[in-house]
């Protein structure tokens, strides 16, 4: 019973949606704990859970210092996250919603617990000690964990695994933003880029289960709460492509800038020697700096947000707000404190939107929040470039279905400003500095960016020039091919039969096949070659440094069974060095691994339906 209960949790849907179900409940606690710990640790530094609603002094612990508290919140939270990570936030897939990324795309769906708990403490550390950073990143990254726990534990196929972990992700910004069905989206369109049926059932369940448990625990109502909303005429969808265009603009503005940012401040920090763990810690001095000239970038800046889509705030203010914003987080993230750029880029999108009303409009003062809550969509997508999870979430948590409309507009003009900018976007483009371009579509094929040094091996045997017919028929015929690489010197004493790791010193020559060699030997005149050397070598080869479709082409127009790799030789004038071989035996084996993998996912393609039906067939059978 044992045994069948495990199975049906690996390899049957029922099974896996219940895994699914488990996780999003899982992934919720952590969503509710993580934002408990956000509300503490700011209420601890400032006496309130939302610094930015009430801004002046601080009534907490750090009251004393007067207006200079906001310098010591960030720099106390640095020098707590800088240990945190250091010692235990170690993990090879990198955090955040991009390590999610890797994970579910590249690797096989794990992501370490002990790391994304670290992750997410620092994170509550950060942003309740007024760093400008959202909450999305870590408690994705603790979503994608705990389905780690499970897979690793039940020992699930790649595919599954990697399924849950997206769930996972999606169950926990599900539960942290109260949306979701924009969890479920983003991690559809973000994070697995995966639009099947198996998929879609995978994180809805999921996230209905984190946010049900949320709902108990937090409460139901809107992140946003506004009246209801309206365009006012199909005659202002003008000004909200224009928006939205400017909004995609911005959104890849504020990805670039968390990048160069981070590039600078790097390099300052490895300048003056800075230990990691120190770094945000004296970060957090910047940090504090951002925060007495602009309190209202502190955390999430929630309140802000509200303000701005109440009209509470001019146009230049609501300008200097967007940039300051985009400032804060690029430094927050810089310096090394951990957190999202969700949160942020909504924050950033509402001011800049209601800029845009308020400038457009100043005598209705609604319109600061119809278009702030567009340029929230259009902002998140430029950055994001997930136009259906930016439309679904801003609906779901403003609840504005008359702006629908015109956010779909807006929405999809910025992801294609941002398509046009840039190839990638703010999680991707951390991927990208790794050297692994996740939309690469090459990446996808069977050989991806490959180069002939990355799938080549060493050759069978080896030909020296001065081997005899009678050495080089043995050799041919020990190896089991129809052609060798004929070299000259071969290392380790001139054997025919040289170890295949010498070919990384023989000077290449040329390729000699059985059949001239056969040939050869079957002549009796004078003239007849007495060596290797004497054959007509064929001199088709790859250099180590061409790509793998490269590599087919050759095989496939020299209809060869396999072709030499070689690379100049230092110092020598035109002549190559053997330093490897591929065959197409390789690229068999490469497919044959593909499409064993395929193939286990298909067997997990099963229903009710079709093994009642395989049931019967066998019942005929018999």
């Amino acid at each position: 019973m044992r045994a069948r209960a495990l199975n049906l949790l690996r390899y049957h849907r029922t099974g896996l949606f219940i895994l699914a179900v488990l996780t999003g409940l899982t992934a919720g606690a952590g969503a509710v704990v993580f934002r408990v710990g956000i509300d503490l640790w700011t209420r601890v530094l400032t006496g309130t859970t939302d610094y930015t609603r009430a801004l002046g002094a601080s009534t907490g612990v750090l009251s004393a210092l007067g207006p200079w508290f906001l310098v010591a919140a960030p720099v106390i939270s640095g020098l707590l996250v800088g240990p945190l990570m250091q010692r235990l936030g170690a993990t090879s897939t990198g955090h955040g919603v991009s390590g999610v990324i890797w994970s579910a795309r590249r690797s096989d769906g794990t992501m370490a617990p002990g790391s994304a708990a670290a992750g997410v403490l620092a994170a509550a550390l950060t942003i309740g000690g007024g760093g400008s950073v959202g909450p999305e990143g870590p408690i994705a990254e603790l979503g994608a964990s705990t389905a780690t726990v499970f897979g690793r534990r039940l020992g699930l196929p790649r595919r599954s695994a990697r399924l849950l972990a997206a769930a996972g992700a999606a169950a926990g910004i599900a539960a942290a933003f109260n949306t979701p069905l924009a969890g479920a989206f983003f991690a559809l369109e973000v994070i697995l880029m995966d639009f099947t049926v198996d998929a879609f059932a995978f994180v809805v369940l999921a996230c209905v289960a984190s946010t049900v448990l949320s709902h108990h625990l937090l409460g139901t109502t809107l992140s946003l709460s506004l009246p209801a909303l309206d365009l006012h005429g199909d005659a202002q969808l003008v000004w909200v492509a224009l928006l939205g265009l400017v909004g995609g603009a911005v959104g890849v503005g504020f990805s670039r800038s968390r990048y160069l940012v981070g590039d600078l401040l790097g390099a300052v920090g490895d300048r003056l020697r800075l230990p990691a763990w120190l770094r945000p810690g004296v970060g957090g001095v910047l940090v504090g700096a951002l925060l007495l000239a602009v309190p209202e970038v502190y955390g999430e800046s929630s309140a802000v947000l509200d303000r701005a889509l109440d009209g509470g705030y001019s146009t230049a203010v609501l300008l200097g707000l967007t940039a300051a914003k985009l400032l804060a987080t690029s430094v927050t993230l810089g310096v090394g404190m951990a957190g999202g750029v969700f949160a942020p880029s909504l924050c950033i999108g509402a001011t800049l939107g209601a800029a845009f009303g308020t400038a457009l409009a100043p005598d209705r003062p609604e319109a600061a929040a119809v278009f702030g809550v567009i340029g929230m969509g259009a902002v998140f997508s430029g950055a994001a470039r997930a136009p259906i999870t930016g439309t679904v979430l801003i609906i779901e948590m403003t609840g504005q279905y008359g702006l629908l409309l015109p956010l779909m507009l807006a929405v999809a003009l910025a992801t294609t400003m941002s398509r046009f900018l840039t190839r990638t976007t703010i999680y991707t483009e951390e991927l990208r500095r790794r050297g692994d371009d996740i939309e690469d579509p090459l990446h996808t094929t069977l050989i991806g960016r490959a180069n002939a040094r990355s799938i080549m091996h060493q050759p069978p045997a080896l030909l020296p020039v001065t081997a005899s017919l009678v050495e080089a028929a043995d050799v041919l015929r020990a190896a089991g091919v129809p052609r060798l690489p004929v070299v000259a010197p071969v290392v380790g004493g001139g054997r025919p039969n040289a170890p295949a790791g010498a070919a990384s010193g023989a000077v290449w020559r040329g390729c000699v096949s059985a059949v001239a060699v056969a040939e050869a030997r079957s002549r009796a005149d004078r003239e007849a070659p007495r060596q290797v050397g004497e054959l007509p070598l064929d001199r088709v080869r790859v250099s180590g440094d061409d790509d793998a479709g490269h590599v087919l082409e050759t095989l496939i127009e020299s209809h060869l069974e396999a072709v030499p790799v070689t690379e100049p030789l230092p110092g020598s004038d035109g002549e190559l060095r053997l330093i490897g071989w591929v065959s197409q035996e390789d690229m068999v084996r490469r497919l044959y691994r593909q499409q064993r993998r395929a193939l286990e996912a298909a067997e997990q393609r099963t229903s009710f339906g079709s093994r009642t039906q395989a049931w019967l067939r066998r019942r005929r059978a018999r």
